[in-house]
Formats: C-alpha cells, structure tokens, sequence
C-alpha cells in the first residue's frame, strides 16, 4: 500500500456528515480492513504511522500532553489528504485542532481492531515509525533556540571556516530587489552578521561575488536567475519568491522561501520523483537540525511534502 491508497481509504470512508472524534470512520476502516488480507492492515498501520510521525513536530506540539498531541495529529489525518498537507505547510493551521479539542484516538485502534477481528487474536505489532508523540526526534530537539541563539551558534560553528566578510544592507537590497521580496529575517542577519556566505551544511551562496564560489554559480543573484527562468531543460522554474539557498551536489539544492517571514525551506532535487517541492523545515529547524546534526548531506527524503498523486516514495529519517 502506498500514500495513494492509504488516503484514498481515508476518503472513501469518511461519512458524509458529522463525525465527532472521527469514530464512524474508524468503524468503517475497521470493516474494510477486517475483510483481508492480513497484508492489508499491517500496511495500512504502516501508511498511518508514518503520516501521524511526520507532524510530530516541535512547533505543533509545544504546550500540549502526549495524549492531546497524539490525538490531535489523528484528526488531522482524519479530515483527509488535502487538509493534511495544508497543516505540514503551515503548523498555525494546526492550532485550530488543538485549541477546539478536534480528537481522533480512535482512529489509532483501526489496525488492532480489524486484526483481531480477522484473525480472532490480538496483534503485537510494531512500525518502522512510532506515532508516539515526541519520537520523531528530528522534529523534537532541545528547546528552540532564538534568533540571536542561533546567530551566535551559527557563527562559532563556522569560526574555523575561512569566510569573507558579512555583507552591506546595500547587499541585501540588491538581492530583495532581484527577487522581488525581501529576505527573511534571520536570513538577513546571518549575511550582515556572520558572513557572506559559507554557513549551512555545506556552504550557503554568496549574496555577492566574493571570488570564492560556493557552487557553479558566482552569487544568489545569479542562481536565482537560473532557476527561475523557464527553458526547455524539462525542469520546473522555481515558483516567485523561492530561492536557491546551498548547493548540496548530485543535482540536490537547497531552498528558501522569501515570501515567507519564517523562510520555509524548499528542496530541489533532480533524482527524485517530484523535482521541486516545499518541505516541513523552517529556515530555524533547518539550522537548528545542521547545529544538532540530524540535517546532514544528501536527500531530505523525510522532510519533502508531495504533490497529490506522486509517486512519493516511502523515505528513511534522519535521526
């Protein structure tokens, strides 16, 4: 069972009216599954896991018991695909489950009661992921640090790190000119504060042309041009406001969202099914996570939010 299925079942047995604490479409789930095979509600377990996982998240949950946590992110998964992505693109969607007590717990029993009811015993099953609140330990690190935290954090990271000189407030004008936005906030203050370039995972574009080119590209300024440009090259421009940030190698980029004040981060990457798409990262988490080590080189398989009807290949997670 893919993502496909797993939210088709969650469509097709949705009832059309009222359903508190999403209890008639956990019976239905129960029925449908409890015809068989087994195969079938050991992936279904699986798909909600892993969807339950992926808003275990620190700017979701702070403030909220285990309990309220975990069943709050079930009535998110209960009202359905579309509603789902639109709470992993923007967690203040989510307060408005959490603050209206919209609980789904039963929906986490479906797997349990249709094995039993198949097979007439209880099942003692596990799931690559857990749905437990708080072990997704990439969403849930230490507390969060502030701006000025992680200025600081990032400065001493790259202390050792031969970087030009931060920028001029003339710098970042010319490229909020360029793009058309203006840059987000802790963005800014990392190129006038630290340096021009050369933080992050690998190395973070220049705003200008320092002479020491951080990928094939000389500056942001002239990445931004190229990925935005539509051309023949079958690839996707990137939408208004997003902006190529890192070069992480093997046709993998990094991106930032100026439209965004928080600077949601995007990911380009040529190898996988949908090339570009906006992730689950803040531009905070995002170097919270290189800070604390659970952002590494490489694919950001766990973070990436797909389009309705990819492929959307099951990822691993970082830890």
């Amino acid at each position: 069972m893919d993502e496909d299925v797993f939210w088709a079942l969650i469509e097709e047995f949705r009832p059309a009216g009222p359903d508190p604490d999403a209890d008639g479409l956990a019976a239905a789930l129960t029925t449908r599954l409890a015809a068989g095979p087994v195969s079938l509600i050991a992936d279904f377990a699986e798909q909600l896991a892993w969807a339950l996982y992926r808003l275990d998240l620190q700017e979701y949950g702070r403030g909220l018991s285990g309990d309220a946590f975990l069943y709050t992110r079930a009535a998110v998964v209960a009202d359905g695909r579309e509603t789902y992505r639109r709470v992993l693109r923007d967690p203040a969607r989510f307060t408005t489950y959490a603050a209206g007590l919209m609980w789904a717990e039963s929906l986490l029993y479906v797997p349990d009661r249709a094995y039993k009811a198949l097979t007439g015993q209880e099942w003692d099953r596990d799931t690559r992921y857990s749905y437990e609140s708080y072990s997704n330990r990439a969403g849930w690190g230490r507390q969060a640090m502030t701006d000025d935290e992680l200025v600081e954090a990032v400065r001493a990271r790259v202390a050792d790190r031969d970087l030009p000189p931060p920028v001029t407030l003339e710098d970042v004008a010319a490229v909020e000119r360029a793009v058309g936005r203006p840059m987000p906030q802790l963005l800014r203050r990392l190129y006038l504060e630290v340096a021009n370039g050369g933080f992050g995972v690998w190395e973070c574009l220049s705003l200008t042309d320092t002479g020491n080119w951080f990928s094939e590209e000389r500056d942001l300024i002239e990445a931004h041009r190229l990925f935005s440009a539509k051309d023949d090259s079958g690839f996707p421009a990137t939408p208004e406001g997003v902006v190529p940030l890192m070069d992480r190698g093997c046709c993998m980029w990094t991106m930032i969202d100026f439209s965004t004040p928080e600077g949601r981060v995007w990911d380009w990457d040529a190898n996988d099914c949908c090339v570009l798409v906006p992730t689950t990262l803040t531009l905070a988490r995002w170097l919270t996570g290189w800070l604390e080590g659970w952002i590494v080189p490489g694919p950001y398989s766990p973070f990436r939010i797909h389009a309705d009807g990819c492929p959307d290949r099951q990822p691993s997670v970082s830890s």
